[in-house]
């Protein structure tokens, strides 16, 4: 848990405005003509509503109000202290309500941040579309494939923005990353490589609020249309540790670098995918999705990239390695690699680095366009000091979309699938084979011959 209190941490931090993406990182839905989009002028205000005041909803709403003209006018949790505690941050002018549907019946909410246990994320946005609010959606965006089309369709039928919550994508050091691997420089990608670990906590049930009961949760609501359950507050509370609710770590943690490399090269998803793993240490019957998984993905050559294989893993129960893949993943090419943070990039060639070509790339801004050369085969990019990161460009790129109604470089499209992934990673840990898929039509076909 202490990794994801310093990812949280780090994500509050908040600058520069996003210049629109490039055509093939769109669906043909993505653009999202929408009716109720508010205003032409950056200047015009845009009104927010957090459903799901948890730690990853209560980040968001922080970091969105750095955008200028953005306001909190409403929040939802199903829990009192958290609604208390929303006023307390952001004022008593707020809102407060344990039933999402109220903020959607409200005149004065253009948008939603959608911050709850997965299992709500789309039937909440599909609801949010449909009564004229855009959305920005904590990934990831689906609990199930399944639920894809319908997604798709609110948000194409709506016209409503819809934006998932995959922040690193966003931040500088992936948009250099990008254009390093299209220039060529690395040569054909082949392989990327993302981690994720955290040391071993004590076993037994985690710490729960002293006033957590039915009186103070609305146990009901959390459920929805996951299994039926007697009142238990550690699956509110930890709901990520258990299928019903959550994705597992593949679905909580994968997914950060599936959108970066979707992003970074282009890809739509992978052909084949699998993965292996298992509840290696907390065997204590508070979880049933695994401490500890290894995923693989092959990809096909889509833009001349090349053809690659993923290596995804996490281990909660390793406090030594320290990585955290959505800041810290590695791209592997025929000629050099990359490793891709947030905030820095790190190039290694096989050959002298020729600095020349590096300068002669477009800038991008934000101090990652210089070179610092810390060798003849190694060179490192980092952003100016002062920038405010990848979570901020992100809010930035979705409240911009809205008011000037240009593209949004997470839409339904991408959203979708980069989430199919890391659900069919933990599918395949459950069935115990490969699943082959078709990333186009998002959906399973059978093993090519």
């Amino acid at each position: 848990m202490a990794n994801r209190r310093t990812f949280v941490k780090q994500l509050v931090a908040g600058g520069i405005l996003l210049p629109s993406a490039p055509q093939f990182l769109f669906g043909n839905n993505s653009r999202a003509e929408a009716a109720g989009a508010v205003g032409s002028s950056a200047s015009d205000e845009i009104r927010i509503a957090l459903i799901g005041k948890g730690g990853m909803g209560t980040a968001d709403a922080n970091t969105a109000l750095q955008v200028p003209g953005v306001k909190i006018v409403a929040v939802c949790d199903l829990y009192d202290a958290r609604l208390e505690q929303a006023k307390k941050q952001w004022g008593d002018h707020l809102f407060l309500t344990k039933d999402y549907k109220e903020i959607l019946e409200r005149k004065d909410v253009d948008a939603v941040l959608i911050g709850t246990p997965d299992h709500w994320h789309q039937p909440i946005a599909i609801a949010a579309m449909k009564a004229g609010k855009h959305v920005y959606c904590e990934k990831p965006v689906i609990h199930k494939v399944s639920e894809a089309e319908a997604l798709i369709d609110a948000q194409k039928v709506s016209g409503m923005y819809f934006q998932a919550g995959s922040q690193g994508m966003a931040s500088l050091g992936n948009r250099k990353a990008r254009q390093l691997v299209q220039s060529g420089i690395i040569g054909k990608v082949n392989f990327i490589d993302g981690q994720f670990t955290g040391g071993p906590g004590t076993l037994g049930r985690y710490p729960i609020p002293e006033d957590a009961s039915e009186k103070t949760i609305w146990w009901k609501q959390f459920l929805g249309n996951a299994p039926k359950h007697k009142f238990e507050p550690q699956r509110f509370f930890y709901w990520r540790n258990w299928k019903d609710y959550g994705t597992g770590i593949a679905g909580d943690l994968y997914v950060h670098v599936l959108a970066s490399l979707h992003f970074i090269t282009g890809a739509i998803g992978p052909e084949k995918v699998y993965t292996t793993g298992g509840i290696r240490y907390y065997t204590d019957g508070f979880r049933d999705t695994p401490d500890i998984m290894l995923g693989y993905l092959d990809y096909p050559d889509r833009n001349n990239i090349g053809a690659f294989t993923v290596q995804l893993g996490a281990n909660y129960v390793d406090g030594v390695s320290k990585k955290w893949g959505s800041m810290d993943f590695r791209i592997v090419g025929s000629a050099g690699t990359l490793d891709v943070g947030w905030n820095s990039v790190t190039l290694k060639t096989m050959r002298k680095v020729d600095l020349g070509q590096l300068n002669a790339l477009e800038k991008i801004g934000g101090g990652i366009d210089t070179p610092v050369a810390k060798s003849d085969n190694e060179v490192v990019f980092n952003v100016a000091p002062g920038y405010k990161g990848g979570h901020y460009d992100h809010f930035n790129n979705f409240f911009t979309g809205i008011r000037n109604k240009t593209p949004l470089d997470c839409d339904v499209m991408f959203a979708v699938r980069s989430a199919a992934p890391a659900l069919l990673s933990y599918e395949s840990y459950e069935r115990g084979e490969a699943i082959y898929w078709d990333p186009e039509n998002l959906k399973e076909i059978k093993k090519k011959k």
